[in-house]
């Protein structure tokens, strides 16, 4: 048996932008998704990924996100739309973020290509679509942004970072499992409160009818008396003035 290794400049970067996601951030629909060449994440990150997508309404507006193993999710959500990525724990916050902030540049030029400039409300084409990674071909101008920031040490990376100070000191760090296990939370009370509106309507209903019976048994017989005493008196009076 031979052990192949990687050529000497081929060996994959541990610290690169390994799964990005462009999705809306109203319901988690995918619109373009793109893997580092290597593909060494797991499913099961990928599927962690997916699952928090979907809990986006949730959450802030930029968050970092603790995933399995030494691996962190940074995302931007803007104009209804998320940006997030897979990096290594150890790789620059600030740069991570910008590498977001490029790609929502990016994404804006596409839009732009795509439903026309002027007055257009990219938010509502976004919100329309119906099939999941609807610009796949954006992914080609993903993997070539990612080359730039694939070495966060690299004089292109800090000039990038020092172009793009994005302030990231008070964005929140959550833990994923927290998160999901929130959402199930969230999720468990929404059908809950559901179910009460339901029931709160079927007792409201139930209240006027019960309301209407106890009326009816108290003031129904003197009614129908009354009604048939006016009814002699109004044939009485008939019959008198012929």
């Amino acid at each position: 048996w031979l052990k192949i290794s990687n050529v000497e400049g081929q060996r994959p970067s541990l610290n690169m932008a390994h799964v990005t996601f462009i999705a809306r951030s109203l319901d988690g629909l995918i619109l373009v998704e793109t893997c580092d060449d290597f593909n060494r994440i797991s499913n099961q990150l990928k599927q962690q990924a997916k699952q928090l997508l979907k809990k986006l309404h949730h959450m802030p507006a930029q968050c970092s996100i603790e995933g399995i193993g030494e691996y962190m999710f940074h995302y931007t959500i803007c104009d209804g739309v998320c940006y997030m990525s897979l990096f290594d724990k150890g790789y620059p916050k600030n740069l991570a973020f910008a590498f977001l902030e490029d790609i929502h540049k990016l994404f804006q030029e596409e839009l732009k290509r795509e439903f026309g400039t002027g007055s257009v409300d990219y938010r509502s084409h976004i919100e329309t679509i119906e099939n999941q990674y609807y610009f796949i071909k954006f992914d080609r101008q993903i993997t070539k942004k990612k080359a730039e920031y694939r070495d966060p040490t690299s004089s292109k990376a800090l000039s990038k970072l020092n172009a793009n100070l994005t302030e990231v000191s008070n964005i929140m760090r959550e833990n994923m499992q927290d998160i999901l296990q929130r959402g199930e939370n969230l999720e468990t009370v929404g059908r809950k409160a559901g179910a009460l509106a339901g029931a709160s309507r079927s007792f409201a209903k139930t209240t006027k009818m019960l309301s209407f019976q106890t009326m009816v048994q108290k003031y129904g017989v003197p009614l129908v008396i009354g009604l048939v005493v006016l009814l002699i008196l109004f044939l009485k009076f008939f019959s008198w003035k012929s």
